[in-house]
């Protein structure tokens, strides 16, 4: 796997997870957490399609 892509799959499950922890506990920091994940998702997504243009043999799904 890519390094950056591994990376980037790996900081967004992290900021998730810490999101759906504090969801009930901690309003405010359920949001910074949500705000990271959301930031690292785009980023992957961004990522993914932008090595799907340079290999089109990876899988779309």
């Amino acid at each position: 796997m890519d390094p950056r892509l591994a990376q980037l799959l790996q900081m967004t499950s992290l900021y998730g997870t810490l999101a759906k922890y504090y969801e009930h506990i901690d309003p405010k920091l359920h949001m910074y957490f949500y705000e990271l994940h959301f930031k690292y998702e785009n980023q992957l997504v961004q990522y993914y399609w932008q090595l799907h243009e340079q290999n089109p043999n990876m899988p779309n799904r």
